[in-house]
């Protein structure tokens, strides 16, 4: 019996305890469960929103051009920027159209096969022309051309039977070609030359099929976006003249050639 006395006396031991440890804590925290649903929308809330800061990228690039190798690419290879005209040794080739001043034809009112009525100009017909050259300065080069062109339908002499109607002139040139660039790649070009000329066949029977020529010549240059390439037009006076037995026999002739020139 004296066993319920001393568990009575222990369980309110144990209370006293407690009361006394739950005094010097404190009251206990309270706790609230919260829907998880009310959760996520708070968390939502808390966020900026995408349109409320701007996006930047790592990768963005200026505004600007870039240009790769600017003035100084220009300047050293040429082209819009800094260019510079190329000197120096150089050939050019001629293709284009010849005729001659007056010349003598058949006609009815004539023995059949004497030319004896006068034209104004042969028929045209082709040019070929080859030079070599060297600039001495920008403006100023030496030239030396080897050109050939024909005459059709315009004989040398009158009341000659034996006067060819059709024949070659050709000529060997050496003289200065004076340029003037009054665009930055258009020039205007003055040729000046003297040299050789050779009738192929000659004039008549035992004439002369050799003489001199004197060449004026025109023209236009424009210095391409092609490395070191020039074309133009011209448009050059020959006179030939060759010794003859009634005196000298001079020719006068135009040729009008496009040019393409290239410099080494």
């Amino acid at each position: 019996m004296r066993a319920a006395p001393s568990a009575a006396l222990l369980a309110l031991a144990t209370l006293l305890g407690a009361s006394s440890a739950s005094a010097n804590l404190g009251p206990l925290p309270h706790l609230q469960l919260t829907p998880p649903a009310l959760l996520l929308a708070a968390d939502d809330e808390e966020k900026p929103a995408d349109s409320d800061e701007p996006k930047e990228e790592a990768t963005a690039l200026p505004d600007k051009e870039v240009k790769v190798g600017g003035a100084v690419v220009g300047e050293s290879m040429g082209g819009a920027i800094g260019f510079v005209f190329k000197q120096g040794f150089y050939t050019q080739s001629d293709l284009g159209g010849f005729f001659r001043l007056g010349g003598f034809t058949p006609s009815q009112e004539c023995d059949p096969g004497v030319n004896c009525k006068p034209v104004l100009t042969s028929q045209a017909q082709p040019y070929i022309g080859l030079s070599i050259g060297y600039d001495l300065m920008q403006w100023l080069g030496i030239q030396l051309s080897f050109g050939t062109g024909f005459v059709a339908n315009a004989a040398p002499y009158d009341e000659a039977p034996n006067s060819p109607r059709d024949y070659g002139v050709t000529t060997l040139d050496l003289g200065l070609v004076a340029s003037y660039y009054f665009l930055d790649r258009l020039a205007v070009a003055l040729k000046l030359m003297g040299g050789g000329t050779f009738l192929t066949p000659e004039p008549d029977l035992n004439e002369p099929w050799y003489g001199g020529n004197a060449l004026v010549g025109l023209g236009i240059r424009y210095a391409t976006l092609l490395p070191d390439t020039f074309v133009g037009l011209d448009v050059n006076f020959h006179g030939a003249f060759a010794p003859a037995s009634q005196g000298l026999l001079f020719i006068p002739a135009f040729s009008i050639a496009p040019v393409i020139k290239y410099v080494f």
